[in-house]
């Protein structure tokens, strides 16, 4: 079995349904798979074999995810590209996954013009709306090619995908799933959000990340998929009401921002069965406003490029009226998945007590194969079948795991160890408070010390001695921040995680240590 064999039930039960809505195109599923099988017989006519991969470049639309998908129905690996990213970086990516080819958006084609000479394998260009000399045209591609399926003979064990890590810890490595990595994802996914034929998707953050793992399993109930490709708060709301929507997915930044937009309580969310968020952590303060605005619908996931599910937080769960220890479980990121097992381990491997804190492994079916060609990296991270996520946590009497922060994220202080989450959910509870990150900064003295980056409302203010009066009030004195810069923004990647390590930058440049 591979996931095509899965997602085509979908396409075989609900031909005439609508599968993409992407701002005035409808694709039904049978012109959705009618595209899908154009693409992949112009991926066999320029001679791209079972394995080779092919990066896809570009922003939510109907053309990237026919060539996700043709990648995946005929065996071809799939390496997608960030569209934020500088096109230095997407040549390091292209020559670190190998890729033979890459099908783009026309307003990326001069970036990618301009590194044609830096690349090692890539061969074919395919641009979409759009021209560039030595680019092949996708509209002629398509319309020369034929729509008749073949069989690739696309195994379980053949690898689907070649995903970059965010990077936010260092360069990005290769993570390589497999065709099972990502069936058994796709009919967890479909059982977890209890997926119906009735619902609609609506995708705001880049389908080639953390949203676009709801895909696969909403085609396979035939569900329609709505597409958006910028960010534009009025409009996303208004397709919220218009089209109905029941499922989305949203970085906690998002949800953050629409919070803030005037008049959010005017808007109907009274579709919404499922409002699943990832990617990094919320506050329970920031959960409980959600809440209130949106309803509860909310389902959290944690998860990481290496294992994209590990627990889950259900809306059941996310009680805001519950029992002291229900409350405070909104701050964590659930339980285990089924199929899914989770430890806390010290630095020598051993399981840490109830409540104390030290590394999450997990052992999975949706763990990665492997960091491509990169075997040292794979044997610091996969140990004796469990994955070691590199994250901090602690695991409650009831199997509630709570987040720490990113084992490198960590600040030593004076000898005391200090996790950034803690300290930044307690300066959420500022009114004025938009996002904040917490770092280490040097000092001579302490080793490290504290440091908050804080994001303000807009027309909102605070003064650095109320955000370290209030983390005094609620934290051990160590914990507290020595200083607060005031931001305008804080640096993210595409799934919205926050880059600490460019925040960190000016403060450690030209030392020899980071810590």
């Amino acid at each position: 079995m591979n996931v095509w064999g899965v997602i085509k039930r979908g396409f075989m039960y609900y031909p005439g349904q609508v599968a993409l809505i992407h701002g005035d195109q409808q694709v039904t599923y049978r012109e959705f798979e009618v595209q899908i099988n154009k693409l992949a017989n112009v991926f066999r006519g320029l001679g791209l074999e079972k394995g080779d991969a092919v990066s896809v470049l570009g922003e939510n639309s109907v053309m990237v995810l026919a060539a996700q998908y043709a990648l995946i129905k005929s065996g071809l690996v799939w390496a997608p590209l960030n569209f934020r990213n500088h096109p230095n970086e997407h040549a390091h990516y292209l020559n670190n996954a190998e890729a033979k080819a890459v099908v783009l958006q026309g307003q990326f084609a001069q970036g990618i013009a301009s590194i044609r000479d830096q690349l090692t394998s890539c061969r074919h260009f395919i641009v979409h709306g759009g021209e560039c000399e030595g680019m092949l045209s996708y509209d002629d591609q398509m319309d020369q090619a034929g729509d008749e399926p073949f069989d690739a003979g696309v195994d379980e064990n053949d690898v689907l995908c070649i995903l970059h890590t965010s990077g936010t810890t260092g360069k990005a490595k290769g993570v390589v799933h497999t065709q099972k990595n990502w069936l058994i994802m796709t009919m967890m996914i479909q059982s977890l959000l209890d997926i119906r034929k009735t619902d609609v998707a609506l995708y705001i953050a880049p389908t080639n990340h953390g949203s676009g793992l709801l895909v696969g399993p909403h085609l396979v109930m035939g569900v329609k998929n709505v597409l958006v490709s910028h960010m534009d708060l009025d409009f996303i709301l208004r397709l919220i009401q218009t089209e109905k929507v029941t499922t989305m997915w949203l970085a906690p930044t998002i949800i953050y921002f629409l919070l803030a937009y005037p008049g959010i309580r005017d808007y109907d969310f009274s579709n919404l069965r499922n409002l699943c968020y990832s990617s990094a952590p919320m506050s329970v303060e920031k959960i409980k406003e959600a809440i209130d605005v949106f309803g509860n619908h909310f389902n959290q996931t944690y998860g990481l490029v290496e294992c994209p599910m590990i627990s889950n937080l259900e809306v059941e769960e996310h009680l805001v009226d519950g029992r002291p220890e229900q409350v405070k479980r909104l701050g964590s990121a659930g339980r285990e998945i089924i199929l899914t097992d989770v430890r806390v381990v010290d630095d020598q491997g051993r399981d840490v007590k109830t409540g104390e804190t030290g590394e999450i492994i997990v052992r999975s079916p949706l763990v990665m194969q492997e960091y491509w060609k990169n075997p040292e990296a794979t044997a610091q991270t996969l140990k004796d079948g469990w994955l070691y996520t590199g994250d901090m946590g602690s695991l409650d009497e009831a199997g509630y795991l709570f987040i720490a922060d990113r084992k490198k994220d960590m600040i030593i202080t004076g000898g005391y160890n200090v996790y950034p989450k803690e300290v930044e959910d307690v300066i959420f509870k500022h009114p004025a408070v938009f996002e904040a990150a917490v770092i280490g900064v040097p000092d001579e003295i302490w080793g490290e010390s504290v440091k908050a980056c804080v994001v303000l409302k807009p027309g909102l203010e605070a003064t650095e001695e109320e955000i370290i009066a209030l983390c005094k009030e609620n934290l051990a004195s160590y914990k507290k921040p020595k200083s607060v810069d005031f931001i305008d923004a804080l640096p993210k990647n595409l799934t919205g995680k926050v880059l600490k390590s460019q925040l960190r930058e000016k403060y450690w440049q030209g030392r020899e240590r980071r810590v």
